[in-house]
């Protein structure tokens, strides 16, 4: 009985880790496609990110001002 417990502890982990993988495998999938189109278009996200982020460094200076 202790025998068919353990086995079905050790089965259930087993399933959890595959899904748990299958997960990560996809997440991975998921930045590996976002690094690629960022090595494609770098020039333009590059452009995107610094007009935006001045405008929250400006917010953010102005609180380490006051």
């Amino acid at each position: 009985m202790a025998n068919t417990n353990v086995r079905k502890s050790i089965q259930s982990k087993i399933e959890s880790l595959s899904k748990e993988i299958e997960n990560l495998q996809l997440e991975l999938k998921k930045w590996e496609k976002i690094a690629t189109d960022y090595e494609t278009n770098s020039e333009s996200i590059d452009l995107i990110l610094s007009i935006q982020i001045p405008e929250k460094a400006e917010g953010k200076a102005k609180k380490v001002k006051a």
